[in-house]
């Protein structure tokens, strides 16, 4: 990976400059290599910064649209604009130097693996479901510019409400959600080929590498995202099912087979293969609570005549019924 390259196209996506050829090849570093996503990270963290000097009496932008800019030019830059700030914003930043220095920020981890849901409350209040297979990285406290936590998988966040201090919940892929007080649902699994917003009150910005533009939801909508077209839609929607979730309830209403097996798939930690390409498309509607995987696909299996499963070498294979000759 050519990591000049990259950072030009960074500064390039910054400054809304991308070409087609170019934001496909750009795309296509921030999905293939986890360093890739990490100096975007970097980068984000340098633009915010000189943001904020710039604020300052007019002071010269970040050259972000001249060739070959890497992040160590663009931090020695910060370092001379520093010179001209002023004496106000120098103790703010003083401060704030002072304070993070006193007060570190240790992340945690959690993971659900053995539970359809683990509940993790956060320094501000704000509560977070996180469901079957995923993983909630988090500060012990957040800081007085942004709350920002990861995630990978899926998860429903109540944000409890600041203005003042947006809420980010952010995906391996460098997706965010930002939210300020509201309560929302965030799906993308790293595999996954569709990633999902669903929005139950407030209002929230959906933001990714993979559009040039924010995404602004309203309340009973859902977003669902294709990773492959990189193209979206936005569907009226209920919170039922998500309800469901965070009382340990599987919901699945009206729900294509291929969808149900991702989430049994994280829930059971097994590996349900649909071998036949057919079945993915039948829907099924069913509530699951205490049942094991082998109830749950005697359940599928009993409301689908045609659909029959069996184990093997590790793993299930779903088929489908071969009719019988009269």
């Amino acid at each position: 990976m050519d990591k000049e390259r990259l950072e030009e196209l960074i500064s390039k996506f910054h400054s809304q400059q991308l070409d087609s050829e170019e934001k496909a090849e750009f795309e296509y570093l921030l999905e293939t290599f986890d360093e890739a996503r990490e100096i975007f990270h970097e980068w984000n963290f340098v633009f915010q910064a000189s943001k904020a000097i710039s604020i300052s009496k007019n002071l010269p932008e970040v050259p972000v649209s001249k060739p070959r800019v890497t992040l160590s030019n663009v931090r020695r830059w910060l370092v001379n604009t520093a010179a001209i700030i002023t004496i106000p914003l120098i103790f703010g930043l003083t401060y704030l130097l002072i304070e993070r220095s006193q007060n570190p920020i240790t992340y945690n981890e959690v993971t659900a693996t053995n539970a359809k849901v683990v509940s993790v409350m956060l320094s501000d209040g704000s509560k977070v479901s996180l469901y079957a297979g995923s993983t909630l990285t988090y500060p012990d406290h957040f800081t007085k510019d942004e709350r920002l936590i990861k995630l990978e998988g899926e998860a429903t966040f109540e944000v409890k409400s600041n203005p003042k201090n947006p809420f980010y919940v952010e995906t391996t892929d460098g997706t965010r959600v930002k939210a300020y007080g509201t309560k929302f649902s965030v799906r993308n699994y790293y595999k996954e080929n569709t990633m999902s917003v669903y929005l139950e009150r407030g209002i929230v910005d959906f933001t990714t590498p993979l559009l040039n533009h924010v995404v602004t939801m309203k309340p009973d909508t859902k977003l669902l995202f294709d990773k492959t077209d990189k193209k979206y839609t936005i569907l009226n929607s209920t919170p039922n099912e998500y309800d469901a979730y965070e009382q340990g309830i599987l919901l699945f209403v009206n729900k294509p087979l291929a969808e149900i097996v991702q989430k049994l798939n994280n829930i059971y930690q097994v590996d349900i293969i649909i071998q036949d390409e057919s079945l993915k498309e039948y829907n099924f509607t069913a509530t699951i609570k205490d049942e094991s995987i082998y109830q749950v696909l005697n359940m599928l299996s009993l409301s689908s005549p045609q659909l029959q499963w069996k184990e093997q070498d590790q793993k299930i294979i779903l088929t489908k019924k071969k009719l019988k000759s009269k």
